[in-house]
């Protein structure tokens, strides 16, 4: 009776093992083809004990195919307090690998004690190896073994140690080529094995899972690019708090007619401090207020000038994403803004005689900006309405006659650009700007009305984003103008996220 249910239970196992059999493939091959630590030690340093007969120990908390990768993990344990640093060698394909380390102990215990506090405080796995090598200490670390298995799916990694469990599926070709029957022995290291295959399994499917968060830091890094480029191509994501300051001076010149008979140089300087906030209502609703303190001087000539400090425009913005994006779709977001004029006016000062540091009119203005993420670079491009309100009730003397009323005429704007991601820090954009502005009216009360003509203007901008941390940006950026000459603008901004 008992050799039969012997027999029942070894015939069960041999099916489940047949089942398990196209997994067992896919892990014994990733375990192939990782690379072999022992022959490759001697290409990677030569020795793991220096020329005093010193032997040195590092903690190892990553090992990757991808040095942006490994920088990433080196900026994590950074901001920690910890000193990581990386030790580059070679696969037995002939890959660079780039492993994460901490530390240079000269005894095992001590390094041993460090690994206990990494793994307890960052709930990661890591192990102890030789300072100079990428061969482990202790070759039972069957975790490290699996870790190593997904580096060579180019996910995160650790080193495969010398000794590890067999495949299951070697374990059939081990067997004697004589008929033994079954024991409970044999029973239990086979229900040991398919623990192990599950482990496999289970390990490799948690290194899949860690893709989703290098995705998510690409998306990141396409965000830091938009923001560097302009406001209008990010969003703030709900519940959270964003404060932005911005510094931009601005330089025009042009030649001016005196009394008729002497040209003058007019050279224009103007300095702003904006200070905005934002808030995120939701994922894809987002609203903000921006105010600007503006430093105007003005030089006509060697003898003449004036300069004033006041405030500027108040802004009033909000953001919508209709659509979700993701894959080939593009990132698509609606916004408008409405500027209050809340600095000193240019139709309530002394015409000639005093700078204005505000617009001086009410406007709306409508927007779209499109944009689409190709690792590492991202294109993008808006456009733009403005709608000036008419200014009544000005009563403003001036040389042609007391000006009543202005309306000016409606904008539109269009622009276009790309960024490329350098390093996980750094990133260039560039872009082209196009504006073109209807006539506006002047009405005067004792005088015929008047209107301009309609203009147009293009510039280029050349801009750089700077990560100070995973919060904070630092962006700089230079307009060119291209229809017209001797003036340009720069702007410096620096947006910090706060999570509610």
């Amino acid at each position: 009776m008992k050799k039969m249910v012997v027999a029942v239970l070894v015939t069960g196992l041999i099916s489940l093992i047949l089942s398990t059999n196209s997994h067992s493939e896919s892990i014994t091959e990733i375990i192939n083809s990782s690379p072999d630590i022992t022959s490759h030690q001697d290409k990677a340093s030569g020795s793991v004990v220096d020329s005093q007969g010193v032997t040195y120990y590092a903690i190892q908390i990553g090992v990757f195919l991808d040095e942006k990768d490994a920088e990433n993990k080196i900026i994590e344990f950074n901001e920690s307090g910890y000193e990581p640093y990386i030790f580059q060698s070679l696969n037995s394909k002939n890959q660079n690998l780039y492993a994460v380390r901490i530390g240079k102990f000269d005894d095992y215990k001590t390094a041993t004690d460090k690994l206990i506090e990494i793994e307890s405080n960052f709930k990661i796995s890591a192990l102890v190896t030789y300072f100079d090598s990428l061969s482990p200490v202790s070759t039972a670390d069957t975790s490290s073994y699996r870790q190593l298995a997904a580096a060579e799916e180019s996910v995160k990694p650790m080193t495969k140690p010398e000794v590890s469990p067999p495949p299951l599926s070697s374990y059939e070709t081990d067997q004697p080529e004589s008929y033994e029957p079954a024991t409970m022995a044999t029973l239990q290291k086979k229900i040991q094995m398919l623990e192990n295959e599950m482990n496999l399994l289970r390990d490799e499917s948690d290194v899949r899972k860690n893709l989703k968060i290098t995705e998510e830091e690409g998306k990141k890094e396409g965000e830091d690019i938009l923001e560097a480029a302009g406001r209008e191509y990010t969003l703030t994501q709900s519940g959270t708090l964003k404060f932005t300051y911005g510094f931009t001076y601005g330089y025009s010149e042009y030649d001016a007619i005196k009394e008729s008979v002497r040209v003058e140089d007019v050279a224009n300087h103007t300095i702003s401090n904006s200070f905005g906030v934002s808030y995120g209502l939701k994922d894809n609703i987002s609203v903000g207020v921006h105010i600007p303190f503006v430093y105007k001087y003005d030089r006509v000539g060697t003898i003449e000038s004036k300069d004033i400090t006041d405030l500027g425009n108040l802004g009033l913005s909000w953001q919508f994403q209709p659509i979700k994006s993701g894959g080939d779709l593009p990132t698509i977001i609606i916004n408008g803004n409405f500027s209050v004029p809340v600095g000193r006016s240019p139709y309530e000062i002394q015409y000639g005689e005093e700078l204005s540091t505000s617009s001086g009119i009410f406007s709306a203005g409508l927007g779209l900006s499109v944009s689409q993420v190709s690792d590492p670079v991202v294109v993008f491009s808006s456009l733009s309405l403005s709608y000036p309100l008419t200014m009544t009730n000005i009563n403003q003397k001036r040389p042609e006659g007391v000006l009543d009323e202005v309306d000016q005429g409606m904008g539109i704007g269009l622009g276009v650009g790309m960024g490329y991601a350098l390093s996980y820090k750094l990133n260039l954009n560039v872009s082209f700007g196009y504006s073109y502005s209807f006539e506006t009216k002047y009405k005067y009360k004792d005088n015929i009305s008047a209107s301009t003509g309609t203009g147009a203007s293009a510039n280029l901008n050349l801009g750089v984003g700077y990560k100070i941390s995973r919060k904070q940006n630092l962006n700089f950026r230079i307009g060119l103008p291209v229809t017209q000459s001797r003036q340009f603008t720069f702007s410096l901004s620096t947006p910090v996220n706060f999570e509610l």
